[in-house]
């Protein structure tokens, strides 16, 4: 006899990195299909929960942050003006009750009426007691006291008592889902695991957080998994029934809270839809619908008509030589002379893949001399993982003896040490592959310093608004992964083990 599932979501915190969390909840409700019987939410993921409580699709609640303005959020609390250091914290909650929650669209009586199971973390500080708050008990003041992360943003009284933010108590109530008869736990972590400690006041206090929530995570996943085994050997378990984790976690390239463009929210919602699609290709789970996320692609504006596109294109120019696969054979010279066109520039900046057409043509005396470009794509500012970038071109050129040859090459951008931008994002790391997929070139390209005024002064766009848009897509992922310290190395063996699991 099978066992009923019942999937709960784990809407773990993260502060403004369940920006992500949005953009997993778009792929697993709605292009996976999964049906959610409940749902958990810690800290900031309690927005995330609020909005599912209301009867939001998972599209529904990442577009509500593809459209957050951080700086919205942001008042300062009387206290500090009035107190300064002696203040109980230096932001209020105003911006979160008249701005972000109205943006948000949030209805308290379509929340308080929700028949979706779903439970809040809240923490009362007066009687030291966390608390599981449901939809139907739900208020405005309980939802911000959810986020009111402790010395950040004030203390919210519910009542006689003082209320904060549950963090400290829990970021991702495991316990609570399985007690209400979950046997799968489909998580989204977006806390810190790279394991490396940064100095000053504010990487500490994030730090502290990040130790308290992994090790309570990590406890609870040997507990889960103890159990398990004791019930497949037909011992009694901590829990009665076997539960399934199934886990997406990431190091979103994104403050907790410390953010102020718009462009780096969106950008985490990107990220997190690009990952849960590969997440579900990968455990064989089908995606209903396909295509890029973001509000450019196929939506419709607020005067009813589609959004008009807006493009760019311009001119690179890149040289250096190529060393045939054959033995003996000297290094052969190779340009490439290329015009790159970005259709969309708010479609480009939306889609994961951040896709331009190539066109132009490639000049090496060895593979034939001068050979037009057929087809030819390229990806800038890839993200393959944190702090890790790709810009990758893929050229389809004729061989003159009629084969159709690829070119293939990548610019690696990553923060290292010492001053490294100018070689990572002029170095094109090149190979031509035949049509077999035989190597039968490799070598450098680059591009000049004159080659890049160049290729500033080629740049033409639609509108002007274009320009500015991809340049700033443009040198805010670069100042993202430059203007930080060296990235955290890969993801702990124990969290990998748990992400892995099917």
């Amino acid at each position: 006899m099978t066992a009923t599932v019942r999937r709960a979501l784990i809407l773990a915190g993260g502060g403004l990195k369940v920006a992500y969390q949005a953009g997993v909840l778009q792929v697993w409700l709605d292009e996976a299909g999964m049906d959610m019987q409940l749902a958990t939410g810690s800290s900031g993921g309690t927005l995330n929960l609020a909005m599912w409580s209301q009867g939001y699709t998972g599209r529904q609640i990442a577009d509500a942050w593809r459209d957050y303005k951080p700086l919205a959020a942001a008042s300062v609390s009387r206290g500090l003006l009035r107190r300064g250091p002696f203040a109980p914290a230096m932001l209020s909650g105003r911006g979160l009750r008249r701005k972000i929650f109205p943006a948000f669209g949030l209805d308290w009586h379509a929340i308080r009426t929700s028949a979706r199971e779903a439970v809040f973390d809240v923490y009362n500080f007066t009687a030291h007691e966390h608390r599981a708050v449901g939809p139907a008990e739900l208020t405005e003041d309980l939802l911000v006291s959810a986020v009111s992360l402790p010395w950040w943003f004030d203390p919210v009284r519910v009542g006689s008592d003082t209320y904060i933010d549950a963090v400290f108590a829990t970021d991702s109530n495991l316990e609570e889902a399985i007690r209400r008869g979950a046997t799968e736990l489909w998580v989204v972590w977006t806390v810190g695991t790279g394991g490396i400690w940064r100095g000053g006041f504010v990487n500490g206090y994030f730090q502290m957080i990040e130790a308290m929530a992994n090790a309570e995570l990590r406890a609870g996943l040997r507990r889960i998994e103890e159990s398990n085994r004791a019930i497949d050997e037909n011992r009694p378990g901590h829990y009665p029934h076997r539960v399934t984790v199934r886990m997406l976690a990431a190091e979103v390239p994104m403050h907790y809270l410390l953010v102020l463009r718009n462009s780096q929210v969106r950008r985490a919602v990107e990220l997190g839809v690009a990952d849960a699609r590969r997440w579900c290709r990968e455990r064989g789970i089908p995606l209903l619908t396909n295509g890029f996320s973001g509000n450019g692609c196929g939506t419709v504006a607020g005067n009813g008509t589609p959004p008009v596109a807006a493009g760019i294109s311009f001119r690179e120019r890149m040289s250096g030589s190529l060393r045939l696969a054959e033995p003996e054979q000297p290094a052969t010279p190779c340009e490439l002379r290329l015009e790159i066109t970005i259709a969309d520039v708010e479609e480009f900046a939306a889609d994961p893949e951040h896709r331009g057409r190539v066109h132009g043509t490639v000049v090496c005396p060895a593979l034939g001399g001068t050979l037009p470009i057929r087809s030819g794509t390229v990806n800038l500012l890839v993200e393959k993982a944190i702090g890790d970038l790709r810009m990758i071109y893929e050229l389809i050129v004729p061989a003159a003896d009629g084969r159709e040859l690829l070119l293939r090459g990548e610019k690696f951008v990553h923060h290292d040490t010492g001053p490294d931008l100018w070689r990572d994002t002029t170095t094109l790391h090149t190979i031509v592959l035949d049509p077999d997929g035989s190597e039968l070139a490799a070598g450098i390209l680059r591009l000049s310093p004159a080659g890049l005024l160049r290729q500033l002064a080629s740049m033409r766009a639609d509108r002007l608004g274009a320009l500015s848009r991809f340049l700033g897509f443009f040198l805010g992922r670069l100042a993202d992964t430059y203007l930080k310290a060296p990235q955290p190395r890969a993801t702990p063996a124990w969290l990998r083990a748990a992400v892995n699991r099917k």
